[in-house]
């Protein structure tokens, strides 16, 4: 048997006579220091060089002009998965995996609408069969209509109504006691006295993305093109049409209100936040009565299959487009004192549209980016429907909008 060679350790080679082989064993010995220093600068280098063209790619964005709306929703993206989960109401249980197993942008998203998924008036005597028949014939879908080379649009509740009206999407850090902020009393009160007197307006509508469109009636499938999916300049079929519903709906009720109907997208993506940051404070100067702001925007959801998703209800029997709210914060870095204010309107008025209206808000998302919603005393990015929605099912729902409104205004 032989026995094995024990290794020899650098430690362990004897330091021979500088006159005999102790010239090469030191020769090696500096090769060796010599190598690790140069490895060592190479990665110190790689990792400044890596820093650097992070700064500039982010000084790029902001010399841009719309550091808050994109790198901010970057920021999110690095961070969603970390927060995702802090606001569900079981923070240390699983989530129901038969009712939600897809998740897209931070946004839980049903596999499909449960035929048995609860609601905010499940236990209402006055609801109907026929009403309990168009709501499950509502998100009845046949995958076999779709024509070939077609993607489905599928519609779906995403109201979560039976999470709770405290239920909020979080992709920030904060952790907002939102049970309490419902009980929030709202700082701005007008008496009906004021508002029917008052010449000047006290809410102001734009459009940071006007150019958003809907899908067309009754769609049930779209093509893959590779162009950009439901934009139009035509403000007849946009959400400028919306915005303008909108805006003559709360006039109805003695709200004053003006409505820009700027495109701020239309010559630019990237600089649309900071051109309607320009244009918010341009109408506060102008008009230091308005209370509340409204960005009005049209959503897109799309699932990891591709197939864009349709969030809709019923309003009188007719198919309405789902809303959602998303506050801005200052978990991004931008300075944005009022987010807390605007969250509890958020889910008051959710609150309010839920009650009234089996399903009609789904939960409001809070983001890291300010969205320009620290001018105003109030201000919401209100998302009225998808993408997949039609322009008819997104008017459906104005009213209702401008009834929860009503409530920044007479709450008392």
């Amino acid at each position: 048997m032989h026995r094995k060679k024990p290794k020899m350790c650098n430690s362990d080679i004897p330091r021979l006579p500088w006159n005999d082989m102790g010239i090469e064993y030191e020769k090696i010995r500096f090769d060796r220091i010599k190598h690790r220093k140069i490895k060592a600068t190479y990665f110190t280098f790689v990792a400044t060089v890596g820093i650097i063209l992070i700064l500039c790619f982010a000084l790029l964005i902001s010399s841009l002009g719309d550091y808050n709306g994109f790198l901010g929703d970057v920021s999110e993206i690095l961070i969603k998965n970390a927060f995702l989960n802090l606001s569900l109401p079981w923070k240390d249980k699983d989530l129901p995996t038969d009712v939600i197993t897809d998740i897209t942008e931070g946004i839980l998203i049903p596999s499909k609408h449960p035929t048995n998924a609860p609601t905010d008036k499940e236990d209402d005597d006055n609801d109907s069969n026929d009403e309990k028949t168009d709501i499950k014939d509502l998100y009845d879908f046949d995958y076999t209509a779709v024509p070939e080379g077609e993607i489905p649009i599928i519609p779906m509740d995403l109201s979560l109504a039976s999470y709770g009206a405290a239920y909020i999407h979080n992709s920030t850090g904060l952790l907002p006691d939102t049970k309490k902020l419902l009980e929030t009393r709202l700082g701005y009160v007008s008496s009906p006295e004021y508002l029917t007197a008052s010449s000047a307006p006290t809410v102001l509508i734009i459009h940071t993305h006007g150019t958003e469109a809907y899908s067309d009636n009754n769609a049930i499938s779209y093509k893959d093109d590779g162009e950009e999916l439901a934009r139009s300049i035509d403000t007849e079929k946009n959400v400028i049409a919306i915005g303008a519903a909108l805006n003559a709906s709360l006039r109805k009720k003695g709200i004053k209100s003006v409505h820009c109907e700027i495109m701020h997208d239309k010559d630019g993506y990237l600089s649309s936040y900071s051109r309607a940051e320009e244009t918010i404070r341009s109408y506060l100067e102008r008009y230091p009565t308005i209370k509340l702001v409204i960005d009005l925007h049209r959503d897109s959801i799309v699932r990891s299959s591709g197939e864009l998703v349709r969030p809709v209800t019923l309003i009188d029997g007719e198919p309405a487009a789902q809303v959602m709210c998303v506050v801005g914060s200052d978990w991004g870095g931008e300075a944005n004192p009022r987010w807390e204010a605007n969250l509890a309107l958020a889910l008051q008025f959710r609150e309010y549209l839920n009650e009234k209206h089996t399903n009609l808000c789904r939960p409001v998302y809070l983001k890291s980016s300010t969205y320009n919603q620290e001018f105003a005393p109030y201000s919401l990015l209100l998302e009225i429907g998808s993408s997949g929605n039609s322009l008819e099912e997104a008017l459906r729902s104005v009213d209702a909008v401008s009834d929860a409104i009503m409530i920044f205004f007479s709450k008392k």
